[in-house]
């Protein structure tokens, strides 16, 4: 195996150790203190809460995901109808 083969595998490689990095990193944002949004100078870590989920919330949800899926779905096939009528070429997505 020669660097010059295999310089796609190598550089997504260190791509990928880059983006690692820098994503486990602690950046710009720094929960011990220091600029709070709130300006009370603390923490800030009791001013957020986590929202709990329950089944029903969940459930709720999920069902309003699958309405605007459907109506997604309803507004494409207009759209393609309209352009078939119009007589404009209808753009497919290129398969890889």
């Amino acid at each position: 195996m020669s660097f010059l083969k295999n310089w796609k595998l190598i550089l997504a490689s260190l791509s990928l150790a880059l983006f690692t990095a820098c994503a486990g990193s602690s950046g710009g944002s720094s929960d011990e203190g220091g600029y709070d949004e709130g300006g009370s100078g603390g923490s800030g870590k009791a001013a957020v809460q986590k929202e709990k989920v329950d089944e029903n919330k969940l459930k709720k949800t999920e069902d309003e995901a699958m309405a605007m899926t459907e109506e997604n779905h309803k507004l494409r096939k207009e759209i393609f109808d309209a352009k078939n009528k119009l007589g404009i070429p209808v753009e497919r997505p290129d398969a890889e």
